[in-house]
This record gives C-alpha cells, structure tokens and sequence, in this order.
C-alpha cells in the first residue's frame, strides 16, 4: 500500500481482535491499556467474564 499514517500522539488504549494477541497482551500484564476484546477472545477468562 505504501502510504505512511501519522498520529498526533501516542495511542493509549488498546482493542485487541485477535484471540491469540488477546492472551498475550494478558501475559504483558497490559490490563489496564486493553479497552476492548472481541467475543471470540475468551482467554483469559477474566476478561471475557468484562
């Protein structure tokens, strides 16, 4: 694609949609940074219970 994305600042929140990525930013102790998960994202059972 070949386009560059520029941000104003850094992104302070995260919505993981990839189950696999989900448990690692779980392992990362990033609980406080994930805003969201999908319904398919259901490890760790702590936050599919959120």
């Amino acid at each position: 694609m070949n386009f560059t994305i520029r941000l104003e600042k850094f992104p302070e929140r995260i919505v993981s949609l990839v189950p696999s990525q989900t448990e690692l930013l779980f392992s990362f102790g990033l609980d406080k940074k994930v805003a969201g998960i999908t319904k398919f994202c259901i490890h760790p059972d702590e936050w599919y219970k959120k």
